[in-house]
């Protein structure tokens, strides 16, 4: 999975700007047989807005203001659309299904806990988003970034988010495991495995460095 936070299209490049606002153009029309076959090529897109994410609207959110078939919807969530995601002003795709009077969707639009955050929810998150800014340098100064909620962390058992950060030459993988967010910050400048991290409701801390390679998407703990 894949947190798109970037603001500024001309960060892009053309292919893949071409290709993200293909996509986009899929969702917006409703054509979910198109869309469900960029999905199968480029799984990672199905949380992704159009680039420059004005709107904020991700596929789930624009299966729910067409008032999509449930079956369209079930696939979406399969493929790991976030039922927590929300739009630039807020909303949730529950939300909108419910401005537009779709309410064929609501029970499967609202949002499922499997695992929960530790409580304050908001306090881990504040942390969270504090070493991003610490450990980005400059970046976030140059190029504004949205930062990634933790919600999407609580629909499954094992969701991992990749959230690239512009002018780091890489970013940040992250996951929820007990009340600890695992986070490994790696960059194509690295000369080593880069950096860990562990996020508590009582603050972050970077992990002694580990010689070994992981395998990919695992953690050194």
């Amino acid at each position: 999975m894949e947190w798109d936070g970037l603001t500024d299209r001309d960060r892009y490049g053309d292919w893949y700007l071409k290709a993200r606002d293909r996509f986009s153009d899929l969702a917006r029309d409703a054509d979910w047989s198109g869309l469900f076959e960029e999905l199968d090529e480029n799984p990672e897109y199905v949380n992704l807005a159009r680039p420059g994410n004005h709107s904020g609207f991700a596929p789930l959110h624009q299966a729910a203001w067409h008032g999509a078939t449930i079956a369209v919807v079930s696939r979406l969530l399969a493929h790991g659309a976030w039922r927590t995601h929300r739009t630039r002003d807020g909303r949730l795709p529950v939300d909108i299904a419910r401005e537009r009077g779709h309410t064929h969707l609501l029970e499967l639009l609202e949002p499922v806990a499997v695992r929960r955050l530790p409580t304050p929810s908001d306090v881990l998150e504040h942390h969270f988003h504090a070493m991003l800014r610490e450990r980005t340098g400059s970046c976030f100064d140059k190029i504004e970034h949205l930062l990634p909620p933790l919600s999407p962390l609580t629909e499954s058992r094992d969701v991992r988010i990749f959230f690239r950060v512009a002018g780091m030459m890489g970013g940040f993988h992250y996951r929820l495991q007990a009340d600890t967010v695992h986070v490994h910050r790696s960059s194509r400048m690295d000369a080593d495995n880069g950096e860990f991290y562990q996020v508590t409701p009582d603050g972050w801390t970077k992990l002694p460095y580990t010689p070994r390679p992981p395998a990919p998407w695992s953690f050194p703990y």
